[in-house]
């Protein structure tokens, strides 16, 4: 059971951008391309602002749930990475109860932090995964959204295009969340069967 709080997280994806294009669907007048996905969250259509709310608390309670995961199934050794993940988790609850006009949308900027989420993973890793693949991915993924959030501050984000930049990210970051937890997966059922 205590697994399947690792496990669920590899659907991450599939729950953020499901509901993202699902609600779209409903949307008035809104690009996927030029409009952020909180844009959703104010749309005249409710059933749109409905379905976006309940995906964007769907992929909160997935975050909890795998930050959850990583205490229960090793311990201490991923302490920082669950406090960060939970906290991102957080901010997506406060971008669906706030509209994006909101300062507490975004929690105040709290999930800044997510570029160094890979970064604190792979150190609290150390030779738990011995796998070079999983090292790069995170140092590239790090990159990625440091760059992305950046490129948002420094207003270098294309406004024409910054619904397709967010959805870059978008993949980069549950992309990687995806990743992990499939790899920290194995790594449980490696362990659990080397137990019996």
């Amino acid at each position: 059971m205590k697994q399947l709080l690792i496990k669920q997280a590899i659907f991450l994806p599939i729950i953020y951008f499901g509901s993202i294009i699902i609600a779209g669907f409903f949307a008035n007048e809104y690009s996927h391309l030029g409009q952020h996905a909180s844009e959703l969250g104010i749309n005249s259509n409710k059933s749109a602002v409905i379905l976006f709310q309940i995906g964007i608390i769907l992929t909160s309670i997935s975050l909890f749930l795998l930050a959850l995961g990583l205490l229960i199934n090793f311990k201490n050794r991923f302490s920082i990475s669950s406090i960060l993940v939970f906290a991102f988790g957080v901010t997506f609850i406060f971008g669906a109860i706030y509209p994006i006009n909101s300062p507490w949308h975004g929690f105040y900027g709290l999930g800044l932090f997510i570029m160094i989420l890979p970064f604190a993973f792979l150190y609290e890793l150390n030779n738990l995964i011995n796998n070079r693949t999983v090292h790069r991915i995170s140092i590239v993924a790090g990159f990625l959204m440091f760059f992305y959030l950046w490129s948002m501050i420094a207003s270098l984000d294309p406004v024409n295009y910054r619904g397709l930049t967010q959805r870059l990210f978008g993949i980069v970051v549950f992309g990687w969340f995806s990743f992990i937890s499939y790899q920290l997966n194995e790594v449980i059922k490696k362990k659990s069967y080397n137990l019996n």
